[in-house]
């Protein structure tokens, strides 16, 4: 039986705790620790066959509890504290997973007793729906059993890819972390021009929508996005001048590479 202490379960730790629930057989056993109980968590405690438990402190740990792993999913300020109150719960088999964007192997091993195995992680809220996309890294003292439960945890709410840099998973913060939100503000953005042009809000909000989440299925099935643009482009057609409109003196490849380069450096800044 595995026992996973889970340290937060606000937007990420929730959805990273449903997924495993829907995914993860009944040998997996959940602590959640956080000082307020997320809406809907509940449905998951109270029964005593339940695999979730919910603690608001770590005072109400029992002492003897040492988890297989301990999922760090705080604010990543609030990190390195998190980690000290728990070092009595830290065993030499028990490996932290830190999904906090920008904080450190160096600070968490600081924080964590010596020798203990940290990974960090940077998952996405795909969780929700089997479709999340992480990017992994092992501090010092991960074995490659470990690496390979790290895997297995994150496999199973969508993909998981490791990194031999750590400082690379700034840029992964960047691209798939915060990436969801991007691609939103653009299903926002043509939803108000849509309505601005005259249609309807809620016809407005199903094409747009509607057509977001086709484009997503066409990609899980053919990752390949400049085939699929040429697939949809006919030549002095309306997607053709719209892609022109779109893509003028570079704009679209600029504001990539802004959004990037923003979201990386408060990363940065994080740590």
């Amino acid at each position: 039986m595995q026992s996973i202490l889970l340290v937060g379960a606000g937007k990420m730790g929730g959805a990273m705790l449903r997924g495993w629930l829907s995914t993860l057989d009944q040998s997996t056993r959940f602590v959640v620790l956080d000082p307020h109980e997320p809406p809907g968590l509940s449905e998951f405690g109270g029964a005593p066959d339940s695999r979730v438990a919910y603690v608001q402190d770590s005072l109400t740990l029992p002492r003897d509890f040492t988890p297989d792993v301990i999922v760090l999913a705080t604010k990543p300020q609030l990190v390195e504290d998190v980690v000290k109150t728990l070092q009595g719960h830290i065993g030499p088999e028990t490996m932290l997973i830190s999904v906090a964007a920008g904080v450190h192997c160096a600070t968490l091993k600081a924080a964590a007793p010596l020798g203990t195995s940290v990974v960090r992680v940077m998952p996405n809220i795909g969780a929700l729906v089997g479709h999340c996309v992480s990017a992994a890294y092992p501090c010092a003292d991960t074995s490659e059993p470990q690496k390979a439960q790290v895997s297995q945890l994150f496999e199973a709410i969508g993909r998981l890819t490791w990194f031999d840099n750590e400082d690379d998973l700034h840029l992964a913060t960047a691209i798939s972390g915060s990436g969801p939100a991007y691609y939103f503000a653009f299903c926002e953005a043509m939803i108000s021009a849509a309505q601005d042009s005259g249609l309807p809000p809620e016809v407005a909000r199903v094409l747009a929508i509607g057509t977001v989440t086709a484009a997503g299925q066409l990609l899980a099935q053919d990752p390949d996005p400049t085939k699929l643009r040429d697939m949809v482009t006919s030549p002095n057609g309306t997607t053709a001048a719209g892609l022109t409109a779109l893509t003028a003196d570079g704009t679209l490849s600029q504001i990539a590479r802004t959004t990037l380069d923003a979201a990386a450096k408060r990363s940065r800044e994080l740590g």
